[in-house]
């Protein structure tokens, strides 16, 4: 159960902390079971982007009726994005394997086309991120989501490297320290690393979004955009 703020008055900031850990650990599970067949995990995705933002907010309800609300609701459009993006990443991942085989047989130019198609999965990484944050806080259609993803990731340059570099280290280099030098602490990726990034990347984009619509009134530059319903 999600609370506010003035509810913790006389509180522990210890209790605050563990009640945090434990939303963020049941939030990692919901995005694990829902994301299981594939096609969902955008849906999971912005489901759990909208519930951190919630949190991040000390609005709403109960994290798990939050977390379906929004599942339920963005589904349909999430399914065909997410559709949509796993056949880029799989282009894009079976490009690099091609490309690795070619550079270890000493093929200069290779090392080029590593560099460009590391390039484009970061792109893809980044705009993965922001089409599903914009899902979870807009009603719009998929292709005006598209839009509005790459336009924010564009003009926002300043939040766009925030939300890449948490996600490299979190996604990438912390469980792969992890992994290789303390085995024993990998679990905590798998039940807390999707959850802890978006609950981080969720104060990024409030804040993006609140300078195109300041309080509840929209910014000339977002006219176009229709705040999802609360």
């Amino acid at each position: 159960m999600l609370r506010s703020k003035r509810d913790y008055n006389d509180s522990n900031p210890i209790i605050e902390i563990g009640e945090l850990i434990f939303n963020l650990l049941i939030l990692n599970v919901l995005w694990i079971i829902c994301s299981i067949p594939i096609v969902t995990t955008g849906a999971s995705a912005t489901a759990l982007n909208y519930t951190c933002i919630k949190m991040r907010r000390d609005e709403g309800d109960s994290i798990v009726k939050m977390f379906f609300r929004s599942f339920s609701r963005n589904i349909r459009q999430a399914v065909i994005l997410t559709t949509v993006m796993l056949i880029i990443l799989i282009i894009l991942l079976g490009g690099l394997i091609q490309v690795l085989g070619i550079v270890n047989a000493g093929n200069l130019w290779a090392v080029v086309w590593l560099v460009l198609l590391v390039i484009l999965l970061l792109i893809w990484m980044i705009l993965y991120t922001y089409i599903f944050m914009v899902l979870a806080r807009f009603d719009n259609t998929i292709r005006r989501t598209l839009i509005n993803a790459a336009y924010f990731a564009v003009t926002d340059l300043r939040s766009t490297l925030m939300i890449l570099s948490l996600e490299t280290l979190t996604i990438i280099v912390l469980p792969t320290l992890l992994w290789t030098y303390v085995p024993y602490l990998f679990p905590m990726v798998i039940f807390f690393d999707m959850s802890f990034t978006t609950y981080m990347n969720a104060k990024v984009f409030d804040q993006m979004f609140e300078r195109y619509m300041p309080g509840e009134k929209k910014s000339n530059k977002a006219q176009t955009y229709k705040k999802q319903a609360k």
